[in-house]
């Protein structure tokens, strides 16, 4: 999918949705364990999440961006991007993150199809909280990229 600067925040969103939700389905666990995504969503769900199996929950949350001179005629866009995946077991967690990261480097050339230039990973983090009964793990990586484009011209 394309990127267009006056919907960009959604089309940078769309492009990794689509990307993730695709490549990123399950992971398998020790014990032949199949461990398969529940949710695929732009911000941890509103909704009471109170037994396991709600999870895992795939966020890909909104880009954060900025904008600078490039020449004349063009500007780019830098931005970043962070995905979370929440699920009750640490190995999960690890392998999907790995999934995560492999589909977006795998991908790159797909990306920079879209005008999505210069996708790196730039940070994991891990953490983990416990809901009641169970605990949740959450591991996050981030990834930066730009997106050049023809600034608007504005009269003398």
């Amino acid at each position: 999918m394309g990127i267009s600067k006056s919907t960009i925040i959604q089309n940078i969103w769309e492009n990794f949705y689509n990307r993730l939700s695709s490549d990123v389905t399950s992971v398998t666990i020790t014990g032949s364990v199949n461990v398969t995504v529940k949710t695929y969503t732009n911000s941890f769900p509103d909704k009471s999440l109170d037994t396991k199996s709600d999870f895992p929950i795939l966020v890909i949350n909104s880009p954060s961006i900025s904008w600078e001179n490039f020449t004349f005629g063009k500007k780019y866009c830098t931005g970043s991007i962070s995905i979370d995946i929440y699920t009750t077991q640490g190995e999960s967690a690890d392998k999907f993150l790995d999934k995560i990261i492999n589909s977006i480097e795998t991908y790159r050339d797909t990306l920079k199809g879209d005008n999505l230039f210069d996708v790196n990973l730039d940070s994991t983090d891990k953490d983990r909280v416990n809901r009641g009964a169970f605990n949740v793990h959450l591991a996050t990586c981030t990834f930066s990229f730009r997106y050049i484009f023809n600034q608007t011209n504005v009269g003398s």
